[in-house]
């Protein structure tokens, strides 16, 4: 049996099919509700293959020319802690963020458009998954030619669970943080109009000249790389290290967040050219004041007005973004709400009044107008 295993095209083939078996289950998990073509997902697929190859680059520069490894530049006498060590790992974490990110950028070269944030996070994942894919397949092909195959169920169930869960968390988190950006102008308005300040790029404005929607995008770009990188970088010093406990509780609570960000209504919505071409019906200025009135009924918390007041205005005008955000980000919030309100009466004595938790101020005047109808009606 383990001379079989010591033939290359055996070990090859052997460790492509258990590199792509679990990137089935992952996609099946995640993607259950998928319209894109499996065309599209094959080229998105192949981008995050071939994102390897600058990692592998790397490595080979540092083979050839030992003077560039990181190992030997930090690693000094016989120290306690094996900082050349951890810095290689958690460079390489780094960079395969940096990479990864590089390959979601020009998804456009594969005639493949991100249309909502959704969009950009399915990619990320999927471009996760081909990373994953080859540094598992080498991974794995390099234990069966070692003849290492007492270890390589254990490492094949962990690199095929946690290892390609982490790649797929860390960039999701740069995926949503750059689609915030390169969707920012309607996402801009909607935080002026609720009065988020961005003192930041107002300076820049006003100093530079610089367009606001470019520092946006810029901004949390960077945030959602510093993010990703962070996490990963902390993920492989914690593997490093043996701390398999504070690994596996980056990868739950993140995976955790991944699914909370996707599920965010927001986040399905269109922001192509070609979604806003139906006309207004409403007056510029009577709209402003409308979505003026949103803006303090958010911050107010009132999400049950602001989503009503949004559906009024979406028959008038159907295409505004700003309106849908605000009624996307209202039902977001309003389920946040009631979540921590659930908890609360749950470890309280207090009752739970339907007219004042459930009912808007829309509701709560049909409410009275009918009574005073009712009254009127018993009087006579």
């Amino acid at each position: 049996m383990a001379e079989f295993f010591q033939h290359y095209w055996v070990q090859m083939g052997l460790s492509i099919f258990l590199s792509l078996l679990p990137v089935f289950i992952w996609i099946d998990f995640l993607l259950k509700q998928n319209e894109d073509s499996p065309k599209t997902l094959i080229k998105v697929f192949l981008f995050g293959v071939f994102s390897v190859v600058p990692i592998l680059g790397i490595q080979y520069l540092w083979l050839f020319y030992p003077k560039f490894n990181l190992y030997s530049l930090f690693q000094h006498g016989d120290a306690t802690v094996p900082v050349g060590f951890l810095a290689t790992f958690i460079f390489v974490g780094i960079f395969e963020e940096f990479t990864k990110f590089n390959m979601l950028r020009h998804l456009k070269w594969a005639k493949v458009e991100l249309k909502t944030v959704n969009d950009a996070m399915k990619y990320m994942l999927i471009i996760a998954l081909g990373f994953s894919f080859t540094e598992n397949m080498l991974y794995f092909s390099n234990i069966l030619s070692n003849q290492q195959l007492g270890e390589f169920f254990h490492a094949f169930v962990f690199r095929s669970v946690f290892t390609m869960a982490a790649h797929m968390i860390f960039s999701s988190i740069v995926a949503y943080h750059y689609a915030i950006g390169r969707f920012g102008n309607p996402i801009l308005e909607l935080d002026r109009w609720t009065g988020q300040k961005h003192p930041f790029m107002d300076w820049l404005k006003r100093i530079f000249g610089i367009q606001e929607q470019n520092v946006f995008r810029f901004q949390k770009t960077v945030e959602g790389l510093w993010a990703a990188m962070g996490l990963h970088a902390l993920f492989n010093f914690s593997l490093q290290m043996n701390h398999l406990g504070y690994s596996l509780a980056i990868v739950v609570f993140g995976f955790i967040m991944v699914l909370y960000l996707r599920k965010k209504r927001m986040n399905y919505l269109v922001f192509t050219t070609a979604e806003r071409q139906r006309p207004s019906t409403i007056g510029i200025a009577e709209e402003k004041v409308v979505i003026e009135l949103m803006g303090m009924w958010f911050n107010e918390k009132k999400y049950k007005e602001v989503i009503e007041i949004c559906d009024r205005l979406g028959k008038r005008d159907p295409d505004n973004l700003v309106v849908k955000l605000f009624r996307a980000k209202a039902v977001d919030a309003k389920k946040i709400e009631r979540v921590k309100r659930a908890i609360h009466l749950l470890f309280s004595e207090e009752d739970y009044d339907v007219e004042n938790e459930e009912l808007s101020l829309f509701d709560r005047f049909k409410t009275v107008q009918k009574k005073k109808e009712e009254l009127n009606v018993e009087t006579k």
